[in-house]
């Protein structure tokens, strides 16, 4: 008889363990917490999953966005390094080396440092460190060379119509630098004004793309820019949405593969493939 309650209660206590990791039940968390006041989201189900939101402070996330965080990028440094060197040894002409082994290289370092920050904010050790706060700068810095060396293939393969390619490859790293410039000096103190410094970044050379006589690949380029644009809204909603930062980083990844597919598929491409094509 005890043996049955055992078996019983055990049983009890792993369906429910399931039930509290399903998909519906996490989606639910999402959807109130967007939903319901602020002061009603201490409920257990944000507890583990989400902390309070700070006030003039950084937000703190739990062990399970941690984890999460570091997950999200991770796995996509190998498939990162695959994609850049399958990119390079696609390239035919010196133009297309260089703008495939910026690019790739670009998108190995994303990968790469997000992950290795949010590993720093993880373990204990390294949390409150010095070696942590150098890293989140550093981290944030590699999002402009990542967003400079996406459109350095389309400035220097397809050139517009109206300015030479050689100013606007100027002009778009030069902003990079000014933005990694002001990261250093400024960094977390006035966050609206770093995330439209990334907007702007972003957005300019797109200008300079659509004055392009050949638009092949632009539709791509356009629906990969609104994945980053859309996944701003996760970037600051941390403390609101559970695991919102790990969103974010989904979104950074649909973006940079539609990206990457257009690079690709219409601006690393074999004479054979043209050929072909034709």
């Amino acid at each position: 008889m005890l043996f049955t309650q055992f078996r019983l209660h055990s049983f009890c206590q792993i369906n429910n363990f399931y039930l509290e990791f399903l998909p519906i039940h996490f989606l639910s968390c999402i959807f109130k917490s967007v939903t319901v006041p602020n002061e009603q989201r201490n409920h257990k189900c944000w507890r583990r999953f989400m902390n309070a939101r700070g006030i003039e402070r950084a937000y703190v996330p739990t062990d399970y966005e941690h984890a999460a965080n570091c997950l999200t990028h991770g796995c996509l440094i190998i498939p990162a390094c695959i994609a850049a060197q399958r990119l390079i040894s696609r390239a035919e002409t010196v133009e297309q080396y260089w703008s495939s082994f910026i690019y790739g290289n670009a998108l190995i370092l994303l990968f790469s440092f997000s992950t290795i920050f949010h590993c720093s904010c993880f373990h204990p050790t390294y949390r409150e460190s010095q070696i942590r706060h150098l890293l989140h700068r550093v981290d944030r810095a590699v999002i402009y060379i990542f967003i400079s060396s996406s459109y350095t293939p389309w400035l220097l393969l397809r050139p517009a119509q109206s300015v030479s390619s050689s100013t606007t490859i100027t002009v778009v790293w030069a902003m990079s630098f000014l933005g990694i410039t002001y990261q250093l000096l400024y960094h977390e103190r006035y966050k609206l004004v770093e995330i439209c410094c990334y907007i702007v970044v972003g957005l300019f050379p797109a200008i300079v793309i659509i004055d392009m006589a050949d638009h092949a690949g632009v539709f791509e380029m356009g629906l990969g820019g609104l994945m980053f644009l859309v996944g701003v809204f996760f970037f600051k909603s941390d403390g609101i949405i559970p695991f919102a930062h790990a969103i974010w980083h989904c979104f950074v990844f649909f973006g940079a593969s539609i990206h990457y597919y257009a690079v690709y598929n219409y601006l690393i491409v074999p004479s054979s493939s043209k050929t072909k094509h034709h």
